[in-house]
């Protein structure tokens, strides 16, 4: 089976007709139906009904078709990419993060930045250990996590088994997320023991999942929050901060336009560990001069807003 005959049942079943197929693939019809039937006894299977009044798919051959066509999409992004990266005027570029509303800050200016006319970018938020196995799996160039000295060695052995290296950007105090008409928003700096009266927000974990991939910044006694409001996305965490007395903890970090105007955020006195911004990247691998431009660009917001 070879993608070329895969694309030969896609033109015969779009077309409905052997004969308008071998047209348009400039092929005899004698060749196109031998190079169908060589297919058909490999799979042991019938692809197509042929009578007198045309063709007919079969019930094994909609199945076949059901399969081969996500195959045959990836087949023309894939062509399509490859032909662009020969073009100079092209540029590609894929990054992950933790839910970080400055991480998505830079990629915009990045974009904004972009002088070619073709262009390939992906921003995607998820859950730290999604980041990790994106830049594993090459889906993404970087990506953006944070660790503290409590989870180093955890992240270092973590990191390690998945080939990957990380260097830090910046070291931040934790801060408490809240709403501006929160009876703890006016205090210059909190407590952890002042928390606990209210409903804390968390990012959804998965079954067993280990507290070192924690999206919040680890505090101590995390397990006195009595109220857990468990959310999957950053505009419902910051939706139920705006709307109500829940907080929740983090970097502190929120870039003009990509927060909420009922929010704010106040530094924590007593917080377990300096939240320290790290990206990663496959060990040995170069990065690309637009991947080095958006850590630069990252690195002056954060610097402009910590």
């Amino acid at each position: 089976m070879t993608f070329l005959q895969l694309n030969y049942i896609m033109e015969i079943y779009n077309c409905g007709s052997i004969n308008k197929a071998a047209q348009k693939l400039f092929l005899s019809q004698s060749s196109l139906s031998s190079s169908i039937r060589e297919l058909e006894h490999e799979l042991g299977i019938k692809i197509f009904k042929r009578s007198n009044k045309g063709i007919e798919v079969t019930e094994d051959g909609k199945e076949f078709i059901a399969h081969i066509r996500p195959i045959l999409e990836q087949q023309k992004i894939v062509e399509s990419y490859y032909a662009n990266r020969n073009n100079d005027d092209f540029s590609t570029f894929n990054v992950a993060s933790q839910r970080y509303p400055f991480c998505a800050k830079a990629f915009v200016m990045l974009i904004e930045e972009q002088e070619v006319t073709k262009y390939s970018f992906s921003y995607m938020e998820a859950e730290m250990d999604k980041v990790i196995e994106n830049v594993s799996e090459r889906k993404s160039d970087i990506g953006i996590i944070f660790i503290t000295d409590t989870t180093e060695k955890f992240m270092n052995r973590t990191l390690a088994s998945h080939d990957l290296e990380y260097q830090d950007l910046m070291s931040i105090k934790p801060h408490v997320f809240l709403n501006v008409n929160h009876p703890l928003a006016n205090k210059e700096s909190i407590k952890v023991s002042e928390l606990f009266d209210y409903p804390y927000i968390a990012f959804v974990k998965k079954n067993n999942e280990p507290f070192n991939y924690s999206e919040e910044a680890v505090i101590p006694n995390i397990d006195k929050f009595k109220k857990i409001i468990y959310v999957n996305d950053r505009a419902s965490c910051y939706n139920m901060m705006a709307n109500t007395f829940a907080i929740t903890t983090g970097s502190g970090i929120i870039p003009e336009g990509y927060g909420d105007a009922n929010i704010k955020t106040v530094p924590i006195d007593d917080a377990l560990d300096m939240m320290r911004l790290v990206w990663i990247k496959i060990k040995d691998i170069s990065l690309t001069p637009t991947a080095e431009r958006y850590l630069e660009i990252l690195k002056e917001i954060i610097k402009e807003s910590a």
